[in-house]
């Protein structure tokens, strides 16, 4: 299994269950760190903050939606690249369709299975690598 000793991730989810989980899945991987926020404004404070090597978020939360914080990242210079992966109860093409278009890295339905959520990750780093290989 990865480990990611040098690298950190932001969950977020404005249910407390599904953080807790995705942090238990998480542990075999070895973060360096693993941060948490409720909610979308939580998010950007953070990330204003704070340098991230992968976001997870969900969908749908209270007060803005992960869907805008998505858009908010893209359109911010700093976060432009930071790769996102999805997590939603939503399985509607018409939600699948907008978050790819927003430039995300991957896309997971709740329930998540530790192993999909591993694989997914493992993805984002590969291919992270594989283009710093090819700036070299």
């Amino acid at each position: 299994m990865e480990t990611y000793k040098d690298k950190t991730i932001l969950i977020v989810d404005d249910n407390k269950l599904v953080r807790k989980i995705i942090s238990k899945y998480l542990d075999d991987m070895s973060f360096k760190e693993v941060s948490f926020a409720t909610n979308a404004t939580e998010a950007l404070t953070f990330l204003k903050h704070n340098q991230v090597d992968l976001l997870l978020s969900d969908i749908h939360m209270p007060v803005v939606s992960g869907l805008t914080l998505l858009k908010t990242i893209r359109n911010t210079a700093a976060l432009k690249q930071l790769p996102v992966l999805v997590i939603s109860s939503e399985n509607g093409l018409q939600y699948v369709k907008t978050a790819l278009t927003l430039g995300i890295s991957g896309y997971l339905i709740k329930p998540i299975q530790q192993a999909d959520l591993q694989e997914k990750i493992a993805a984002v780093f590969q291919t992270e690598e594989s283009s710093s290989d090819l700036q070299e």
